[in-house]
Order: C-alpha cells, then sequence, then structure tokens
C-alpha cells in the first residue's frame, strides 16, 4: 500500500502531467465510420478515436486534452462533458441475439443504442420507433434509449413521410384548444367583413397553381396617369387571432406551413388556410389591402394600405395565365385581360428596374415529384417557370418590398435579411479578390452598395474566368435569416425586405400584419422577441423536406440504374466535384481516385484540374447511375468522359435534392 508520501507525489506528478496538457473546448461531430471529430472553439478540429466516440454524442459540448500527431494533425481525450443536446432519436428497432437496440438515423451517429427489456414497451423489432435517451454514455458508461412512440413497419404506405415528420419533431396536430378556437372563428370573419369597406370592385383575382388551395393573396391591376396601380389583398388572420391565444401559440410553435412531398402541415388547421381565411373565388373575406404606385420605368412611387373586405372574381392557374400572355384569350374570362394585361406590362417593367437597381435571382426550373398510391415516387417532372409566375413573383417582390421599407420606418417588425458573405471566409474571399478584382479586395463588402457593384461587375463581364469567381463567391454567402432588426437583404440587392403576403402560411408575416394594424390605429406596435427561434423552426421545417426527398429519389433512381444523365457541377473540393442531374434535379458527388488519375484542387477558385480536363461550378457533364444505397441515402454515378478513366459518384444527405 502506497504511504502518505508516495499518494502526494504521485498526485504531483498527475497535476504536472494535467498542467503541460493543452485543454480546449469544442463540439463533437460524428463520422460514417466509429470515430469521429472535436471541433474546436478557434476553427481547429481534433480526431477522436472509436474509444473515445462511444463515450458521446454528435452534437455535445465537451472539454478535451490535445495531442499533436504526425504532420501537425491533433487528436482529442475527453476531460469532460459540458452539455449534451441530444435527448431524441428516431430509427430501426433492431435485435441481435438476446440483445434489442435502436439504430439511429441521426446524421454522424453510428452505433447502436441499448433498449432495456422494461423501455421497450409495445414495439417490436424491425419497426421504426422513436425514443428517449434515458442513460448519456459520459455519466453513466453505456448509453439507453426509451421507446416514447411506434413510427410503423417498413413496408407501410407513406412510411417516409411518417418517419420524417417523426424525426425532426414536425407538428402533426392542433391542441384541442386552437382547433376549439379556429372552429369559432367562422362567424367573426363573416360580422369583421361586414363592417368593413368592401373594395371588390377593384377585380381581385388568384393566381396559384391548379391544386393550391389556401390561398393567401389576390391581384388586381388599374392604369394611372405615370404607370400603373398595383392592388395586393392578403388574407387577414390578424384581425382574429389574438397574440397569446391558443391559435396563436400552436401557429408561433410551427412558424410557417410545411410543404413536405405529398403532405402538407399546415400552419393553422384546414378549415382556416382552406376556406375560412382563403381568398375563394366569390367569397367575401376580410383581407389587408396594399396599393403601390408603380412608375412607367417599374420604380415604386407610393405605397398605402388599409384593412377591407375582398371577394376575389376569379381563381386562376399559373397555366391558364400563361396561355392568355402568350396569345389565347380564351384561357381567362373577358372581364380580366385588361388587368391581366397590365400586370404583364407592370413586370416587366419591375424586372427591368430590379435588374439595373437591385439584383436578380437565377431563374431555374421545378422539380415536381409525383407520388403513387404507396406515396413514393412514380416520376419526377421538371417544370420551366412560366410568364404568370414571374407576373405574380414580381407582385409579391414589390409588395414585400413596400412593406420592408415602412416597417423600417417604423421601427418594428420581422425583416427577412441577408448580410451578404460569411465572416469566416473574409480572408479567402479577399485574398481570390486581390488576384481577380484588386478594387474591390479591401473594400467592406458587408455594405449593401458596395456588394451590389462587386456582383454587378462580375454579371456584366466577358471573361469566363470572372464569372467562376462569382459562382466562387456565391458559395461563401450565408444563408438568409428573420430579425426583428431592419438590416439589408443583400441577395436580393434590397435596403430592407419584410414579407407581408403569406399570413396564413408564415408567423413573420402574420407578425408583419399586426404591426402593421397597430400603426394604423396608433396603438402600441407589438415586438416579436423570439426571431432566432422562429427561424429554427423554419429552417427544420426545411431540413425534413430535403431528408425526406433525398429518401425518395433514391428510392426513385433504383430503377434508373445504368442510364445517363446529363448534368452540372455545383460543388467542387478537395475529394471531387458535385453534380445535379438536370433531367431529375437529384445532387451527387464525382469522387476522383487520386492515385489513379492524379489532380489539382484550386481551393481558391474551387477547380480541379486533372490532365488536360479542368472542372468548375456551373460546368456542364454528363454522368452514368451505376448504384443506389437507399439506406445510407447515397447514389453511385460514373463520370462519362471519352477517352479518359471513370470515376465514382456519391450523393451524401448534405448534397440532396
Amino acid at each position: 500500500m502506497l504511504n502518505a508520501d508516495a499518494l502526494k507525489q504521485l498526485n504531483q506528478l498527475k497535476s504536472d502531467i494535467r498542467s503541460t496538457k493543452e485543454f480546449a473546448e469544442g463540439r463533437v461531430r460524428g463520422s460514417n465510420g466509429k470515430f469521429g471529430f472535436v471541433v474546436l472553439d478557434d476553427g481547429r478540429e481534433a480526431f477522436l478515436a472509436p474509444a473515445e466516440m462511444d463515450r458521446v454524442f454528435p452534437g455535445d459540448r465537451v472539454r478535451v486534452s490535445l495531442t499533436e500527431e504526425d504532420q501537425g494533425k491533433l487528436s482529442a481525450e475527453l476531460d469532460s462533458l459540458l452539455e449534451s443536446d441530444l435527448k431524441y432519436l428516431v430509427g430501426e428497432y433492431v435485435q441481435r441475439g438476446q440483445g434489442h437496440f435502436i439504430q439511429p438515423r441521426e446524421h454522424g451517429l453510428s452505433r447502436w443504442i441499448f433498449l432495456p427489456p422494461k423501455a421497450r414497451g409495445k414495439a417490436q423489432p424491425g419497426e421504426f420507433i422513436a425514443c428517449s435517451i434515458a442513460r448519456h454514455p459520459f455519466k453513466d458508461g453505456k448509453a439507453q434509449a426509451k421507446v416514447e412512440s411506434v413510427v410503423g413497419k417498413p413496408n407501410m404506405a407513406g412510411i417516409e413521410h411518417a418517419f420524417t415528420v417523426a424525426q425532426y419533431r414536425l407538428p402533426a396536430q392542433f391542441s384541442q384548444a386552437a382547433s376549439a378556437q379556429a372552429d369559432a372563428l367562422p362567424a367573426q370573419l363573416e360580422n369583421l367583413c361586414a363592417e368593413r369597406k368592401d373594395l371588390s370592385d377593384l377585380g381581385f383575382v388568384t393566381i396559384d397553381a391548379e391544386t393550391t388551395r389556401d390561398m393567401d393573396d389576390a391581384l388586381a391591376v388599374t392604369k394611372a396617369t405615370a404607370g400603373w396601380t398595383l392592388h395586393i389583398a392578403v388574407a387577414d388572420p390578424s384581425s382574429v387571432i389574438e397574440p397569446g391565444s391558443a391559435l396563436d401559440k400552436d401557429a408561433r410553435a410551427r412558424a410557417n406551413s410545411v410543404y413536405l412531398t405529398g403532405e402538407t402541415l399546415p400552419m393553422l388547421p384546414n378549415n382556416l388556410c382552406e376556406s375560412g381565411f382563403s381568398l375563394l373565388e366569390g367569397e367575401l373575406r376580410p383581407a389587408l389591402v396594399m396599393h403601390i404606385e408603380v412608375g412607367q420605368d417599374g420604380a415604386l412611387n407610393g405605397f398605402e394600405y388599409e384593412f377591407a373586405a375582398i371577394r376575389s372574381q376569379h381563381k386562376l392557374s399559373y397555366q391558364q395565365v400563361a396561355r392568355f400572355i402568350e396569345g389565347d384569350d380564351a384561357a381567362v374570362p373577358e372581364g380580366q385581360h385588361i388587368s391581366l394585361r397590365l400586370l404583364d406590362d407592370l413586370s416587366k417593367a419591375r424586372a427591368s428596374y430590379r435588374a439595373g437597381h437591385s439584383l436578380v435571382m437565377e431563374d431555374r426550373p421545378d422539380y415536381e415529384l409525383i407520388l403513387n398510391e404507396q406515396r413514393k415516387v412514380e416520376r419526377i417532372e421538371k417544370v420551366e417557370r412560366n410568364a404568370a409566375q414571374r407576373m405574380v413573383e414580381e407582385a409579391m417582390l414589390a409588395t414585400n418590398i413596400c412593406a420592408g421599407n415602412k416597417l423600417a420606418e417604423l421601427g418594428a417588425g420581422c425583416f427577412s435579411v441577408h448580410l451578404g458573405f460569411r465572416d469566416e471566409r473574409m480572408a479567402e474571399i479577399r485574398s481570390l479578390l486581390q488576384e481577380t478584382m484588386p478594387e474591390y479586395a479591401e473594400q467592406d463588402l458587408h455594405q449593401l452598395d458596395n456588394y451590389l457593384n462587386l456582383v454587378k461587375t462580375l454579371e456584366s463581364h466577358s471573361e469566363p474566368e470572372m464569372h467562376n469567381v462569382l459562382s466562387v463567391l456565391k458559395r461563401m454567402l450565408r444563408p438568409g435569416e428573420l430579425s426583428h432588426s431592419a438590416a439589408p437583404h443583400l441577395g436580393l440587392g434590397l435596403a430592407h425586405y419584410a414579407t407581408v403576403t403569406s399570413p396564413i402560411r408564415k408567423f413573420n408575416d402574420l407578425h408583419n400584419h399586426r404591426v402593421l394594424r397597430a400603426a394604423l390605429q396608433g396603438e402600441t406596435l407589438p415586438t416579436l422577441e423570439d426571431a432566432d427561434t422562429l427561424q429554427q423552426s423554419v429552417a427544420n421545417g426545411r431540413k425534413a423536406d430535403r431528408a425526406l426527398q433525398q429518401w425518395l429519389c433514391c428510392q426513385y433512381l433504383e430503377g434508373l440504374v445504368g442510364q445517363t444523365f446529363a448534368g452540372t457541377i455545383t460543388l467542387v473540393n478537395g475529394a471531387g466535384i458535385g453534380v445535379r442531374m438536370e433531367d431529375t434535379g437529384i445532387n451527387g458527388f464525382v469522387r476522383f481516385n487520386g492515385k489513379k488519375n492524379p489532380f489539382e484542387f484550386d481551393g481558391k477558385r474551387l477547380t480541379i484540374t486533372r490532365g488536360e480536363e479542368r472542372f468548375q461550378l456551373d460546368q456542364s457533364v454528363e454522368v452514368k447511375l451505376a448504384a443506389v444505397d437507399t439506406e445510407k441515402r447515397r447514389i453511385a454515378l460514373e463520370l462519362v468522359q471519352a477517352d479518359q478513366p471513370e470515376a465514382t459518384v456519391e450523393a451524401s444527405e448534405e448534397a440532396g435534392k
């Protein structure tokens, strides 16, 4: 047995060893293997061996000791667990011998988690299940989970949808209080309409997809002395859904309607969004009506709004209006001919004005996934945008620009902002510009004017190299976000932008209606303190839709192995190139084999050179579908190149459709 002096010396030795180690904090990142990484707060990344990875979950925040390995690489050893956000997961119930586990579908979490006998409920092996974490491996030595619900069997029709809804915890049911409130509202709406000024004589119509039922905006255009007056009527839930009410709380938690492939999870109950508030043809509805003066050159010269009532004269589809614009007068009712021609002229003027004064988004096709009775993809239709969609888009943009400017003037509202380049990429951006456009290298590119000038200069440049520079820069932009403070939207090239045209689909639009109404009535302007939480809910819905589409598309492609597709390069990194197949819109990743075919990667310009070939963003290529791993959501393709060895393409979930 060690005496007191020996123990003291041993403790001192341990203290000395700890004092010579470097400690750091960071967040655990999983991998497709058993190992992982810790992304440190200072931006460095340290390797986490399988034995250490078994003690934590992806996303855990940890304190680690660092060791420098060969070639300056870091490895980490866990010191303490600071926090763990993983409380819930969804996966498949698997049994191996006497062991029962959940095989999670969480990204980066590749190991199974034990299900004790009393934690299995009525779930059966082979079913998809949703579980809570009962024991964390760092604290308790072995991870354990508890079954909370059974999602369904793998062969159940629509299991992909049910699994995705469960995985992303999308709310599928409204509370009893919210449903009761929704049932009582139609009578209030009738009384509200009776009290309001009726503006139906302006000739409003809705223009939407043929299957749309939640119609939240209607349009009319009249000729003005110096251009046009654009009238936009938007459904008005803000006048009857009070802040803090049961319906308000449910809508706030959902943040927006989530349009999953083949299924909609609405922000408001269907009896409201598809009937009570929807601007149905021939039905009198309360509305926020905005009047925008548009000059002959497309400039926005005036904006007024009022809360009134309107009756939409017709429900028109994009296809009907597009046929009319192309010369088929019989495609729409005769009474709408003048207004629609005026809207066409107005939209062209606005498009021209925006092209000269702000930024115009690239006009890309949409891809519609057509499902069969089993709710799997039967076919994918590529849908090019038509003239009617552009007309409506210009009207909505003009409305939201005016609303953004008004709300900025009021100092309240929920703004859609885009702050441009990511701060952590600015050094790379300046280095690239120093070589290609040095006059911009030292400018503050977070300022709207500077950013706008840079992008417009690159767009108009005649050299192909400059177009590649623009493509590279666009990959370094941060995503758009919601904010309760007015700020520019650099992506659109606008000083302010706030959406108000979809209040039955988006909570931030509903909030902005409340602000506008309070301002009109001289009341205290409402505030929205948790814009970040709202943004997270919106982002979660988008992730769910992408995950579902990737799953369904992988299943669909299983039947197309061996076929070739035209593609476009959407991603370039040190391992290869990402490719979007133009017929389906599905993305993949071309992984080059550097040992068989050496190549050079230029990280600054995002190009790969292999022999005489050069690959860069937005370049056209041809690919062949070789294999599909639906379980891992991976697609293997072959890059078709004349007289060149073939490379392999893998589609990851992140590079999914």
